[in-house]
């Protein structure tokens, strides 16, 4: 949901990371934040960041304050990574692949495009994603989520196509759309032997979504116990709370998950964390008549 004060033309660019939108720029100078909609991806829109940047009025103009001057480059950089895509784009990066390996992805059931080697990670079809890879293909490929087959195959838990993958080059620090990546996916759906991976390669374990998610609040809200404990072994903080205030032991307390809630207490969960309206983990268990859980809370 794009919130009120938000230009939605804008939060495309930055591809709805808030973290990334120009909220001091929106705030202070909303005309100049106007014409950057405008003209983006047009011709005129580097000369107009240049001009923003840089003074050419020999010292007379007065500059941005710092904020606002860090929303402006942040989104010249956003600017030219998105004109670099679609150069790669409108070059066709498919078109040196030899036509052995375009028949052999054919006999497969595969056509030659971005989306059918998506689909090759989806169906956990290994052949397929080999010869993809072989040709050279960008390995963090997206769809429109912002999923790359990584995190195709994170939530899926296909640990030796996650491990394929990151030998090709796939960056296990990607976030999608809402900023989830494939640690949170692995934790969603409790794929312990992808999250080990994972960590191997040095993927962060109390890696925050847009709104504060965390791979161990993924664990937690499913009761993903295995999940949570690799991802408290490798270092999760217990207590990272959402941006709205939600801790693990606040979601597995409204879940119902009282083992665990017991793991997340035995590693020093805070019993007393509230969110953001006051609710604490207790008033959760007591709410749903979640004796059990109730006990271990007050024990």
């Amino acid at each position: 949901m794009v919130a009120p004060d938000m230009n939605e033309t804008m939060l495309k660019f930055v591809q709805g990371r808030h973290d990334l939108y120009p909220h001091e720029l929106e705030k202070r100078f909303q005309r100049i934040l106007n014409r950057i909609v405008e003209l983006w991806e047009t011709p005129q829109m580097d000369a107009y960041f240049t001009e923003l940047m840089i003074d050419t009025r020999g010292g007379t103009r007065q500059g941005f304050p710092k904020e606002v001057a860090t929303d402006i480059y942040r989104l010249s950089r956003i600017h030219e990574h998105s004109l670099q895509k679609s150069q790669v784009t409108q070059n066709d990066p498919w078109a040196h692949i030899d036509g052995q390996r375009k028949q052999a992805l054919e006999q497969l059931g595969y056509q030659w495009t971005p989306h059918d080697y998506l689909k090759s990670a989806e169906k956990h079809d290994l052949n397929a994603l080999g010869i993809y890879l072989g040709t050279g293909i960008p390995v963090d490929t997206r769809d429109d989520r912002g999923w790359t087959p990584l995190m195709i195959s994170s939530f899926n838990g296909n640990e030796d196509m996650a491990e394929l993958l990151i030998r090709s080059g796939a960056d296990v620090h990607t976030t999608d759309n809402a900023g989830y990546g494939p640690m949170h996916w692995a934790a969603f759906n409790g794929y312990r032997n992808v999250i080990k991976l994972l960590v191997i390669k040095h993927a962060n374990v109390n890696a925050r979504s847009n709104h504060g998610w965390t791979p161990l609040l993924q664990a937690a809200t499913r009761g993903q116990l295995d999940a949570g404990i690799a991802l408290i072994a490798a270092g999760a903080n217990v207590n990272l709370s959402s941006n709205d205030g939600w801790t693990p032991l606040h979601k597995a307390c409204a879940n119902g998950h009282s083992d665990m809630v017991r793991l997340l207490l035995a590693r020093g969960a805070d019993r007393n964390a509230q969110y953001q309206d006051g609710v604490s983990p207790l008033a959760l268990a007591t709410k749903n008549k979640r004796e059990d859980i109730v006990k271990l809370l007050i024990g």
